[in-house]
């Protein structure tokens, strides 16, 4: 019996010695002692050999065996199933949500890139034409927003310049040149899916529960009453009805 509990304590010192061979640095230290390890067990068998006593190392073999299968399925198992995973690239895949960074939603215009970030809510854009061109509107105080604005002819690109001067500098229409106080509708250009799905920072391929989801996310974040506009709440509205009508996107 004494035999079979070394024979066990080697196991499961193997074992252990493996799981640390994981890390790289340690990959010399394991090799060391698995070898010392195995030249005591050589070394135990050539003796019991010498003696005449080989007979006593299959009877404790057989002994000992439940014991080894009951510990290499409790110890072992687990270690050899993770190794695999991290050899052979497997394993739980990362959740995108969690690696891609924060999503965003894109609405564009002929003379603006407008990009929402959906966790903090914050606007900014890219201006694409005229003597601003390439700047951001972060970029931008408001006298020079205000040029800018002066030389826009498009009435979406004027409304999305004004949803986004209207979160950045509220009551600057009231001293603002031409500013329009009313309430703009949104323009009544074409949607395509791919814009509908870059305004509500959608991937292709997503379903009608995520169009719904990401709908109501951001419309709790560009609502008229939460800071919005009437003109980012209709183009949220329809970007959704049409991807929601869409023979593309599925159930």
């Amino acid at each position: 019996m004494l035999f079979a509990f070394g024979l066990a304590a080697l196991v499961i010192a193997f074992v252990i010695l493996w799981k640390e061979a994981a890390v790289k640095h340690r990959a010399r230290r394991f090799s060391k002692l698995i070898g010392a390890a195995a030249g005591v067990f050589v070394g135990a068998l050539l003796l019991l050999t010498a003696t005449g006593r080989l007979h006593w190392l299959a009877a404790l073999g057989a002994a000992a065996l439940p014991l080894l299968r009951w510990l290499l399925s409790l110890i072992a198992a687990p270690l050899i199933g993770n190794w695999l995973r991290s050899a052979f690239g497997g394993g739980t895949r990362p959740d995108p949500a969690q690696t891609a960074g924060p999503a965003t939603s894109t609405v564009a215009t002929a003379d603006l890139r407008m990009t929402l970030e959906h966790e903090t809510g914050d606007m900014d854009g890219e201006v694409l034409t005229g003597p601003f061109a390439g700047q951001r509107l972060s970029q931008l105080d408001q006298e020079r927003l205000e040029r800018l604005r002066a030389g826009f002819a498009a009435a979406d690109s004027l409304q999305l310049l004004d949803a986004y001067m209207d979160r950045r500098f509220p009551g600057w229409r009231d001293t603002a040149a031409g500013a329009s106080n009313g309430t703009d509708s949104a323009h009544a250009s074409a949607m395509g899916q791919a814009q509908a799905l870059a305004v509500l920072g959608l991937r292709s391929g997503a379903t009608k529960t995520d169009i719904l989801a990401a709908h109501r996310r951001l419309m709790q974040k560009l609502h008229p009453d939460r800071g919005g506009s009437d003109y980012l709440a209709a183009t949220l509205n329809r970007a959704k009805d049409v991807l929601l009508d869409s023979d593309e996107t599925p159930p």
